[in-house]
């Protein structure tokens, strides 16, 4: 884990919005992407997981082994360097304030809907919990890459 990163962790969806708003007060990120662009990455997935029509024929052979979607579940943490689709990475230039407002509607989209109809790439079929807990691990992923200023903490 880089070690420059803070230890994150959402029991619910609900916590992920307060802590971003606390971010946007003052932070420095260590990872590779702004604040904007780690809300819009996020606003992106949690809508299109929705959104992607269910297929007969899902691709399994990128599932990880029971043993470790286990893991992932239990320890809160997905490992980094994960590689996102092209069509899930942000552009440079995202205003801030308009991929927060993204991300609050896609969390609210999420939360509404009745949950995605498809396998999740690497874990395969997942309950609705489930998917719940997965995008709560994802977005303390990547907010994780997102240091407080001392004003803001």
């Amino acid at each position: 884990m880089n070690s420059r990163r803070m230890t994150l962790r959402f029991d619910s969806m609900d916590d992920i919005i307060p802590e971003v708003e606390r971010l946007r007060r003052g932070c420095r990120t260590v990872g590779t992407w702004s604040l904007a662009q780690i809300c819009q990455h996020l606003a992106m997935v949690a809508r299109r997981v929705v959104d992607m029509p269910a297929t007969d024929t899902p691709d399994r052979s990128q599932w990880v082994p029971p043993e470790q979607k286990a893991e992932v579940f239990r320890s809160g943490r997905i490992p980094e360097g994960l590689p996102a689709p092209d069509a899930l990475l942000p552009p440079k230039d995202v205003d801030l304030d308009a991929a927060v407002e993204a991300l609050r509607s896609a969390l609210a989209y999420f939360k509404a809907s009745d949950g995605p109809k498809v396998p999740h790439r690497f874990f395969g079929y997942l309950t609705r919990d489930e998917w719940e807990q997965l995008q709560c691990i994802h977005c303390a992923h990547h907010l994780s890459f997102a240091i407080p200023d001392a004003t803001s903490r």
